[in-house]
């Protein structure tokens, strides 16, 4: 069964496919995220949590990136389940 959710509220040892990005994004955001590859389809996971749960390292095309929570909830995923 898959669920829809944004990234910020992806789990660890969960895997999920980016479905977009949210209309709320602002350009520099959006074109931010589109450039570091989260593009539709692409599969990501979490793969570090820091202390204060903010910010969180992600698994994506085998590259680590770090985003912020309220950068990660305008990424919308398909949590694989």
């Amino acid at each position: 069964m898959e669920l829809n959710y944004n990234l910020a509220q992806l789990q660890k040892g969960q895997t999920a496919i980016i479905k977009g990005l949210s209309p709320e994004c602002n350009r520099e955001v959006r074109q931010r995220l589109l450039d570091l590859g989260f593009v539709r389809g692409s599969e990501i996971s979490v793969q570090n949590i820091s202390p204060l749960k903010n910010p969180i390292a992600y698994n994506i095309h085998d590259t680590l990136i770090s985003l912020r929570n309220e950068d990660a909830a305008k990424v919308l995923i398909k949590v694989k389940e």
